[in-house]
């Protein structure tokens, strides 16, 4: 994702992001299609236009390059030779956001892993709900949840008051298992999923 140059590091940032993107008609082939408000009936009318699927509406598919996991099973391993062409094309932030229209009522951040490029993708969503104008704008993630946990709460944050969803692909329960998978532990996943948690009962106003 980065490389020293001539005593600079250059590469993708906050500002910079290797990534394609596309548009995807809703209802997609969401993993959280049940809860998710573009294709089921929650969220409805606060996260979503319509009580059911929403046709006629599309989600801005955000697919980041690069990967913090060695997966065995990777079904994306040409994101190694897009990150070794030269030279890389970078989108910021900002070309992001211009191409969201009307119709677009979701973003969901996904590819070999969102989490290596964190930074852009917050800064993006930060950008768009404040340009979205009164309509809808979901953000979601989908990662395998290896990231920092001051990132993380940004990420829950954002998917809560937009209707989001945040998706974590655990390849493995067991530590040993997922390392000889994935080549990583994931001590740091299964602690990222209790922080998840705990913000959220922080923020759960209580019952009376």
């Amino acid at each position: 994702m980065r490389e020293n140059f001539k005593g600079c590091l250059r590469g993708a940032d906050s500002q910079k992001g290797s990534l394609e993107f596309y548009f995807d008609s809703l209802p997609t082939n969401c993993v959280a299609s049940w809860v998710c408000p573009g294709c089921s009936e929650a969220g409805f009318p606060e996260f979503s236009y319509r009580l059911g699927p929403e046709y006629g509406y599309k989600n801005l598919a955000v697919f980041y390059n690069g990967c913090s996991f060695n997966c065995l099973f990777c079904q994306n391993y040409h994101f190694r030779e897009t990150l070794t062409s030269l030279p890389q094309k970078f989108i910021s932030p900002q070309q992001l956001v211009e191409v969201i229209d009307d119709k677009t009522s979701c973003i969901c951040y996904f590819g070999r892993d969102p989490a290596c490029q964190l930074p852009h993708s917050i800064l993006t969503s930060k950008l768009a709900l404040k340009n979205k104008k009164g309509r809808i704008l979901r953000i979601c993630w989908e990662t395998n949840g290896f990231l920092s946990k001051n990132l993380l709460k940004e990420m829950v944050e954002i998917s809560l008051v937009s209707g989001g969803c945040i998706k974590f692909d655990l390849k493995a329960y067991t530590e040993s298992l997922h390392i000889a998978l994935t080549g990583v532990s994931n001590r740091q996943i299964m602690e990222n999923f209790k922080e998840v948690v705990r913000y959220i009962d922080k923020r759960r106003p209580p019952f009376y």
